[in-house]
């Protein structure tokens, strides 16, 4: 495959809620991606393709280290009780997803409860990303510049337009400009990746090489990190590209929502109130126990049986103590399920399997609504993509589950196909030729007054008639399948004679016709400021207003009246 990037590089950053990882690869050999093999943790270098999502600033808020170096120094701090004062942010990325009023201003709770700008995070950790990758190219290609990279950084395709764009502003802070960074969604950079070669061997239920490259084949990818689950299903066209047959969808499904299941057992187990004080007094061992049930879960299968060993540090016992409780109230509550002694916790494998269970089913039952839609009857194979999916329950159940019906494909290394896939992007980000609309998008307007449909409320009386305020202009409708590129233009022009600005808002709708923005269910996803020549008239005084549809964002474009040059305006949330 040739590139189509100007670039000598492509290189795809991951902000994972769990782990993050960067990789690229050259514009003359695309699809050989590297990756960082090693990252540090502690005294010893692990073989590792990713390092933990977590940012530490020191007490001043400047930032100190990222990844297993912020991890490990964080612990050390806190074995001698001198973190207090510290900023320790981990698997924070979710937040994105979760804030439906995201904004520049919007503040992230770290660890202990100290607030800091959310976007200065998320900066930080896209920084730390690019300097290590720019010192290793260094390393091998001593000329290399950041001018010479195309960068690209991977989101969710749930997310919405905010959250997006949120991740456009952190890469703008950390140093990468508009042109220079392409967005990719998760879940069709793993699409891209697994369906690029056609010899690579890929396992499928039976054991049976399987093949998703052929013309007119329609797949499902499943893409479950350690945050979200992400689905979308694609056809592969003659031309080689992918055309978007079910808008995305998913949920919280990943595999933290596993380990907040078991921080709440744990609750259970000792209370809230023991559990909230062994956080607070004994920082290094409460991480130690988040490490312990991480390397736990990748070894959890649907068969296991019998005790799952957990150890638990001696100073949670001893807190569990200190509030008048002893293990006998345990095994009195939990019976034969929990034996605790010393620091050792043997949990009844069905309560693990719990644990997972609740999540999986969640996203089991979604994978199963979307297949039971007529217009996919054509599906019949599932791409199991993303950290969470290398878990043997995720994959044991979803073998159980639709093993029959459909082929089941896990590339090897899934965890590694969102990044792999988003380098492979980012030298051709035409390889998807068709999205389908998630919303009707259009633009706050000053509409001619209709009584029959419009609330006497926002009647504007001017000279030239009867107006209402908050019209709602459709640029594209929900639903719709859209090319990248895709061009919706209307010619703007201000209501008063002599405006030296407008401002008007950018919405989005999941209805199909919305009358007004202040439908309720219309949504203000941004706004656009204008500036106009104000020696001119009302009608005089036209611009253009284009948006820019069937990429992985909404771009706008307008035409600057005094210089007539076409300007892309990003939206300002």
């Amino acid at each position: 495959m040739a590139s189509c990037s100007a670039s000598l590089i492509v290189a795809a950053f991951d902000i994972g809620t769990t782990f993050s990882g960067y990789a690229y690869s050259t514009n003359n050999d695309p699809r050989n991606v590297c990756t960082n093999q090693t990252w540090i943790a502690g005294g010893r270098s692990l073989v590792s393709l990713k390092t933990p999502t977590c940012v530490l600033l020191d007490p001043n808020g400047k930032f100190h280290s990222f990844g297993y170096e912020a991890e490990n120094h964080y612990a050390s701090l806190a074995e001698d009780e001198n973190h207090y004062e510290w900023y320790y942010f981990r698997r924070f990325k979710m937040m994105l997803q979760d804030d439906k009023d995201l904004t520049k201003e919007t503040m992230l709770e770290e660890i202990n409860g100290k607030d800091m700008k959310a976007i200065k995070i998320f900066s930080y950790s896209i920084k730390f990303l690019k300097d290590h990758l720019m010192r290793l190219l260094q390393n091998r290609l001593p000329d290399i510049t950041e001018e010479d990279i195309q960068f690209v950084l991977t989101v969710p395709a749930i997310w919405n337009d905010r959250a997006k764009q949120f991740m456009r502003d952190a890469a703008n802070k950390a140093g990468i400009e508009n042109n220079k960074l392409v967005i990719a969604l998760e879940p069709e950079a793993a699409s891209i990746w697994c369906q690029g070669i056609e010899t690579e061997v890929t396992r499928g239920s039976k054991g049976a090489r399987v093949n998703i490259s052929a013309a007119g084949t329609q797949y499902m990818i499943v893409d479950i990190g350690g945050g979200t689950a992400d689905i979308t299903v694609h056809e592969k066209q003659r031309d080689k590209s992918l055309k978007e047959i079910k808008q995305p969808s998913g949920g919280s499904w990943g595999g933290t929502e596993v380990d907040n299941t078991f921080l709440e057992f744990l609750a259970s187990v000792v209370s809230d109130e023991v559990l909230r004080t062994f956080q607070k007094q004994q920082m290094a061992d409460y991480l130690d126990i988040l490490r312990e049930f991480e390397t736990k879960k990748r070894s959890i299968g649907t068969t296991i049986s019998g005790k799952i060993l957990i150890k638990m540090p001696l100073s949670l016992k001893e807190i569990f103590e200190e509030y008048g409780k002893d293990l006998a109230s345990v095994k009195e509550h939990f019976g034969n399920k929990v034996d605790w002694k010393g620091d050792k916790m043997r949990i009844d494998a069905e309560v693990i399997k719990n644990m997972f269970s609740t999540t999986v089913q969640k996203l089991v039952y979604h994978v199963k609504r979307i297949l039971s839609s007529r217009e996919l009857r054509n599906v019949k194979s599932i791409v199991l993509v993303g950290g969470f999916a290398e878990s043997p329950f995720v994959q044991e159940t979803f073998k159980e589950t639709f093993g029959e019906k459909n082929r089941l494909i896990i590339p090897d290394d899934c965890g590694m196909a969102v990044l792999k896939g988003a380098v492979v992007f980012g030298h051709n980000p035409r390889s998807v030729s068709s999205r389908i609309a998630r919303y009707t998008y259009g633009i706050e307007l000053i509409v001619p007054f209709d009584k029959n449909i419009h609330p006497a409320k926002y009647l504007l009386e001017h000279d030239d008639g009867d107006f209402c305020l908050f019209g709602f202009w459709k640029a594209i409708v929900v639903g719709t399948s859209i090319s990248p590129g895709q061009k919706v233009s209307r010619i703007g022009r201000p209501i008063n004679d002599y405006q030296a600005h407008m401002n008007y808002g950018i919405y989005r709708s999941s209805q199909r016709n919305p009358v007004l923005v202040k439908d309720a269910d219309c949504e203000k996803i941004g706004e656009i400021d204008m500036e106009l020549d104000s020696s001119k008239i009302s009608i005089d005084n036209t611009f253009d207003q284009t948006f820019i549809f069937g990429d992985t964002e909404i771009k706008f474009c307008t035409t600057n009246p005094n210089t007539e040059e076409e300007v892309q305006l990003y939206l300002d949330y």
